[in-house]
């Protein structure tokens, strides 16, 4: 079968219940992952994200928090080549693939600012 993509929550990969949802190429038609949030207890996430996710974030500096992002964007960079081979199974050209993976991380640099 495919890979089960996880569900990062609670400060850790999670995978959820059952084999999930298939997503399917929509070139090939051939399997990718599959996916699935089942079993996962949203009190628990939208808890810790409130207490943990949240409280961690405002003791950050704002300086802090565009460094983080700026992070973020240069590790995305460094897999833009995955993404792009990701995208184009979805049925995406070079062109759709650059505005939402470029241009989004592009984004961040400029949040990150």
């Amino acid at each position: 079968m495919t890979n089960k993509l996880g569900n990062l929550v609670l400060d850790r990969w999670i995978d959820g219940a059952g084999d999930g949802t298939v997503l399917s190429s929509a070139v090939t038609g051939e399997p990718v992952a599959s996916i699935t949030s089942d079993g996962l207890n949203f009190a628990d996430v939208l808890n810790y994200a409130r207490t943990v996710g949240g409280t961690n974030l405002r003791k950050m500096t704002f300086h802090a928090r565009g460094e983080m992002l700026k992070e973020l964007a240069k590790y995305l960079m460094e897999h833009k080549k995955e993404f792009n081979a990701l995208s184009g199974e979805t049925g995406a050209t070079r062109g759709d693939s650059w505005v939402d993976i470029d241009g989004g991380i592009s984004t961040l640099f400029v949040f990150s600012s």
